[in-house]
């Protein structure tokens, strides 16, 4: 037989074998609490009907409730899953662009190579040919009469 707490005893525990104890009541206890009431109550005072129809109303809200918690955990759930997805996809797309973006900028300074370029020195223009290409920093730059010079400096290309 399983112990009964009072009203306010918000814990009871059954043991059937081994099994775990609980702190909450579910709807199955709440129907099994219902039954045995119904079966030891007084049968020259019984249950009136107000208060039969109010532990059914009791008893489902108590399933709606358990419900509505169900899906509710489970939306969190799901949200917390897509904003992961969309991590996810925001560095792959983000680690694309960067690499597009370094052959973008690697192909565009293979066509200087021999080109007559004019580029800016200070206040001044000067004219000369792309001789090689150097890498620093992931940055290349052109060299032109053995000078180095970035990319956005050069004004002009023939």
């Amino acid at each position: 037989m399983m112990p009964v707490g009072t009203a306010g005893d918000s814990s009871y525990s059954v043991n059937n074998n081994g099994a775990a104890a609980k702190n909450s009541l579910d709807k199955d206890d709440f129907l099994k609490l219902l039954i045995t009431e119904l079966r030891y109550q007084d049968a020259m005072n019984p249950m009136n009907d107000r208060e039969f129809m109010s532990q059914m109303a009791q008893m489902s809200s108590l399933e709606q409730m358990q419900n509505l918690n169900k899906t509710v955990e489970e939306g969190l759930l799901t949200i917390a899953q897509s904003r992961n997805n969309l991590e996810e996809g925001m560095f792959t797309v983000l680690e694309a662009m960067i690499n597009q973006s370094y052959f973008n900028n690697f192909n565009q300074s293979m066509n200087l190579l021999g080109r007559e370029v004019t580029y800016l020195s200070g206040d001044q223009e000067i004219e000369g040919t792309v001789t090689a290409l150097k890498q620093v920093d992931g940055c290349y730059l052109a060299v032109v009469n053995g000078e180095e010079v970035a990319l956005t400096q050069i004004t002009l290309v023939k």
